[in-house]
């Protein structure tokens, strides 16, 4: 009872001034909110990029060509082929997909429709160490990488840009470049992440793309899988030996690959991100400080203006302590009120954000809320505790005579 009647005390004494009151609790409010919204910010932000690479498929290898400046140009250290994708292909014990990756983009019509798309040249299993499956259709196999086949598996907007009067694209030929090639499959629908809309492709065998299409003769890259991802660190080290063997690399020659995977640069991104969000929420609870600063003041303020009132409790029987607990709980609530405004402001911005980002999902830190409730109560106990350790040692006699 006397716990509550304390608080009904201190909101009887805040009320006497509510623009003072609210004025006061402006600077936690900013601050609790701007805290939210930065912590919030960063859970979706971080469940987009888990999504997104998840999607991608964490347990995938890359093995790319490391590049070097020459004059004023850039070269690859290694040309990634056959030779290398053979021995990885052999040599790798623990793998359970591996594909060569060829890129090139080039004007793709369909009768009077054309289109700009990213091509890539992949084998049989490209599409699983990708994350993605066919809508309907049929995905190529390996006589067609062997036989150079003229077919494709085109994305959906590829399938919208192209076939714009409804015409079903498997069976039909459209034309890359000057060559023309069969669809055989549509892939299934993915969401854009980041602005970049993954349906905007067109997938068919690397023989085709790099002989009919480019004339290259090198990958881009070469994507692995392992069957269990714990396998990652050990497939690693099996590929870097496997292709400093073959290239000839000496003990003290540095690498001429580069190996990329997906889960350690899942991991990575998340570290960066959450840095990034601690020190926007250390710049934005800045404000908790000043509004720290801010009830410090008004409770020197709210002392002096009730110095009589205090005499007066005092001279009837209050102690040094129910004094010190009046003063500390109204700092406290005062505090506690601000934060708990300032966290449904920042749940209403970031719901609104959310709503009108598509890419940004409402992800509720429950974490965020709760480290929120804390501060607050901390900043009404440290700020607060002083000026009501001022008002309890005063003196009833001196308080009593106050003008």
């Amino acid at each position: 009872m006397i716990v509550i009647d304390t608080i009904r005390l201190a909101l009887r004494a805040l009320l006497r001034n509510r623009m003072r009151t609210f004025l006061t609790m402006l600077g936690i409010i900013i601050g609790i909110s701007s805290v939210i919204i930065m912590m919030s910010l960063g859970s979706s932000l971080t469940s987009v990029m888990s999504d997104t690479f998840s999607s991608l498929g964490t347990n995938s290898i890359s093995v790319s060509s490391k590049w070097e400046r020459d004059g004023g140009y850039w070269r690859r250290l290694h040309e990634m082929d056959l030779a290398d994708l053979d021995a990885l292909t052999e040599g790798c014990t623990r793998i359970s997909a591996i594909s060569p990756v060829a890129y090139t983009s080039m004007p793709l019509v369909f009768g009077n429709n054309s289109h700009s798309g990213t091509i890539e040249g992949g084998n049989a299993s490209y599409l699983g160490l990708n994350g993605m499956s066919l809508e309907y259709g049929a995905m190529f196999d390996s006589l067609d990488v062997a036989s150079y086949a003229k077919v494709c598996v085109i994305g959906p907007t590829v399938a919208g840009k192209l076939f714009t009067d409804g015409e079903n694209p498997v069976g039909q030929t459209i034309r890359c470049g000057d060559v023309p090639v069969t669809v055989i499959g549509v892939l299934q629908h993915r969401e854009k992440k980041f602005g970049y809309d993954f349906d905007d492709r067109i997938i068919m065998p690397y023989t085709t793309a790099m002989k009919r299409l480019t004339g290259e003769t090198s990958f881009d890259e070469i994507k692995i899988a392992c069957a269990d991802p714990a396998d990652n660190d050990y497939t690693v080290a099996e590929i870097r030996n496997i292709l400093r063997t073959i290239h000839g690399l000496g003990p003290d020659d540095p690498d001429d690959i580069d190996i990329e995977v997906q889960s350690e640069t899942v991991e990575q991104l998340g570290e960066i991100l959450s840095i990034v969000v601690l020190v926007l929420s250390i710049i934005a609870g800045i404000s908790l400080l000043v509004g720290g600063i801010g009830i410090m003041n008004i409770m020197y303020v709210t002392v002096t203006e009730r110095t009589r009132e205090i005499g007066l409790r005092k001279a009837i029987g209050a102690r040094r302590s129910n004094i010190m607990l009046q003063f500390l709980t109204e700092s406290v609530v005062l505090s506690l009120t601000g934060g708990l405004l300032g966290i449904l402001f920042g749940l209403a911005v970031y719901a609104i954000a959310s709503a009108l980002v598509e890419q940004l999902p409402f992800v509720l830190n429950g974490g965020a809320v709760a480290i929120s409730f804390l501060v607050c109560t901390a900043i009404g106990v440290f700020f607060g505790w002083y000026p009501a350790r001022k008002a309890a040692a005063l003196d009833p006699i001196q308080a009593l005579r106050y003008e």
